[in-house]
């Protein structure tokens, strides 16, 4: 849709609105207890190579990060951390926390479900940094992230599910640069990185909207920058309802993205099929119409799944 841009009567806006989680939880689990099964480590951090180093994080350090990023969403009533690690053994990574140890926790912790951080582990490797302010490129390292969660809940055995995610840090090489800021980094990053798939999170979203070509569409214009869609919604509607051809055709994406906004996406969807049905075959507006159709239909099924999530918010 690049080619948009260079069309005077389209207007890129942007507003946040909720996503839901992939994980949906019962609406009976309201506490949760945060705990460290990560093995302890003793790496000799002066004998790493930043070149081809393999390093694992420090588990106290993720789940404490891990217990910060779900009290920061305020989506369950009660986040404890467990303030020990659960093992001690080094070997296996990843195993998971036996039954009968999950059932202790819980009811120790009073919790009606566990989170444990499991693994972080970084794979490093020499690159470069580019500087804008200089303009310049600097030595610095790579490091590719693995992060892995499980949720556990009583008399189940095995983890309820696991979430497994990737990503990547640099780092300038520069002397304060240490082996235990890498790792305190690496294992802080890795408790934030699977929360949009763990808990509800909030995305700011890109629509597109027609701007000129009368009165009306310039004055709504401005009521948009001016955050006042319902005076810019009168008179999208006073067109749609008065107007034809081309310009109700604009008038209705315009209310499709007013309703969408409003989360009526029934309207919203309304709107749409009205304003493609008016969209001369093959031009570049009936591919805008058509490109919104997909996301809007793609938001209508998340919003829905977001309502089941948010239950637990219902008096």
């Amino acid at each position: 849709m690049a080619f948009l841009q260079s069309c005077s009567t389209i207007q890129d806006v942007y507003f946040e609105r909720l996503q839901p989680a992939d994980v949906s939880f019962p609406e009976q689990i309201r506490s949760v207890g945060v705990v460290n099964n990560m093995p302890p480590v003793h790496q000799d951090y002066k004998h790493v190579d930043y070149t081809s180093a393999s390093l694992e994080g420090d588990g106290d350090v993720a789940a404490e990060a891990l217990a910060q990023e779900v009290v920061s969403v305020d989506y369950f009533d009660q986040v404890v951390l467990y303030d020990k690690r659960v093992r001690e053994s080094a070997q296996p990574l990843e195993q998971p926390i036996p039954k009968e140890t999950v059932d202790e926790l819980i009811r120790t912790l009073d919790v009606d479900m566990l989170l444990s951080m499991e693994r972080v582990n970084v794979e490093l490797k020499e690159s470069t940094m580019f500087i804008p302010e200089i303009y310049a490129s600097v030595p610095a390292v790579d490091g590719v992230v693995t992060s892995v969660i499980r949720a556990y809940i009583s008399q189940q055995e095995g983890p309820l599910f696991t979430i497994q995610k990737n990503d990547t840090l640099c780092w300038e090489i520069v002397p304060e640069l240490t082996y235990g800021d890498v790792v305190k980094d690496v294992s802080e990053y890795a408790a934030s990185m699977p929360m949009q798939y763990l808990l509800p999170y909030w995305k700011e979203l890109e629509r597109r909207y027609f701007d000129g070509g009368n009165v009306n569409m310039r004055d709504a214009g401005v009521y948009v920058r001016e955050q006042n869609w319902d005076e810019a919604y009168l008179l999208w509607k006073e067109l749609y309802d008065t107007k034809k051809g081309k310009v109700k055709m604009r008038a209705a994406y315009n209310l499709a993205v007013y309703c969408e906004r409003q989360d009526d996406f029934v309207r919203a969807k309304e709107y749409l099929d009205t304003a493609l049905s008016l969209a001369p075959e093959g031009s570049w507006e009936m591919q805008l119409i058509q490109f919104y159709l997909l996301q809007l239909e793609d938001q209508a099924r998340k919003n829905q799944r977001l309502k089941v999530q948010m239950r637990r918010f219902e008096p």
